[in-house]
């Protein structure tokens, strides 16, 4: 991946983690450390945890809450201002799947008609919109700095089997399309990934060789580190994964990025297993954003770099967890 001057460029940075809860100062924070770039969710129609997170409104310009949008371009405009490259996604429960569970079944299709799942490819008029509310946003990004890409919908179709690779792909291009030929925006890449939320294994069935998107695309698996085997297992069982996405760059001779990598704090108490994973995708060179800066819990013992006190609510950094990072990322 190029700057806009024409440099080389690899992006190491972090997710800003549970929605609404990202700091002003948070972004300087990350740069300062040594991060370059972070990814920015918006939730748009899905079942979420918490109040008020779920952004969609169909009355609202691009079918967004207006103080939710006003919110998610506050964090992107932190991020740019800090030198930050940031990614914005527009997350949707309902849209990638709708069967996660069966509060989510219930909420995304409540009359229950749909039995594979009420989501983008069973119900085309949900797709319109999300289709509308992308061309919305990406009108607002396109001319702003520091884009890195836009991830279209994260993470499709958990537990499909290969009958659906084609489908993904064919949404995504739709997706992309309207963003060029409606949004204008001929310039922004795309971050896509396979079937079966992100699969890393399938990554390469996600390449799309239309000759349209040469260059545009940017492809992406999930990276999350499994620790319940023995310590030799769970390396190769990173290696492993990690070898997919690398063996995509070097193949298909394509960029590639790992939007989701971590492991839980209280599964890796010594940080051996973040080490290990950061330290591989640096010497592959593959870019990647952690799981996660914040996140609304008071358990050190998840993701998160920065939680809550439980009795004050004030911020506790993970220092040793931020020390490794910050390592990776001027590395």
């Amino acid at each position: 991946m190029l700057a806009p001057d024409g440099t080389a460029t690899t992006l190491r940075g972090i997710n800003e983690g549970t929605w609404g809860k990202m700091r002003s100062y948070d972004a300087a924070t990350i740069a300062a450390q040594g991060g370059n770039v972070v990814r920015v969710l918006i939730r748009w129609w899905g079942l979420y945890g918490g109040t008020n997170v779920e952004s969609r409104d169909d009355t609202s310009p691009g079918h967004f809450k207006s103080d939710h949008l006003a919110q998610f371009l506050q964090e992107i405009q932190w991020c740019t201002d800090a030198g930050l490259w940031v990614i914005p996604v527009i997350d949707s429960n309902c849209g990638q799947n709708g069967l996660q569970d069966a509060a989510t079944a219930q909420y995304c299709d409540p009359d229950g008609t749909y039995p594979g799942g009420r989501n983008f490819w069973t119900d085309l008029t949900q797709r319109q919109l999300f289709k509308e509310s992308w061309i919305y946003l990406a009108g607002i990004l396109k001319d702003m700095p520091k884009i890195a890409f836009y991830e279209l919908l994260p993470e499709p179709l958990a537990g499909r089997d290969s009958s659906y690779g084609d489908d993904v792909s064919a949404f995504y291009q739709e997706l992309m399309a309207a963003i060029e030929d409606v949004a204008g925006d001929k310039r922004t890449p795309f971050l896509v990934g396979p079937r079966d939320a992100y699969n890393i294994n399938l990554c390469d069935e996600a390449y799309i060789p239309a000759p349209r998107w040469a260059n545009r695309v940017v492809y992406t698996g999930n990276l999350f580190i499994r620790t319940n085997q023995t310590q030799a297992e769970n390396l190769a069982n990173l290696e492993m994964r990690l070898g997919a996405l690398v063996n995509m760059k070097a193949s298909r001779n394509v960029p590639v990025f790992i939007q989701q990598f971590g492991v839980r704090t209280g599964d890796d108490p010594t940080t051996f297993y973040l080490n290990a994973g950061l330290s591989r995708m640096n010497a592959a060179g593959v870019g990647y954003t952690g799981w996660q800066w914040r996140q609304n819990t008071s358990n050190p013992d998840e993701y998160a770099i920065v939680v809550q006190d439980p009795n004050t609510g004030a911020d506790v950094v993970k220092t040793d967890v931020l020390a490794v990072y910050s390592k990776y990322w001027k590395g």
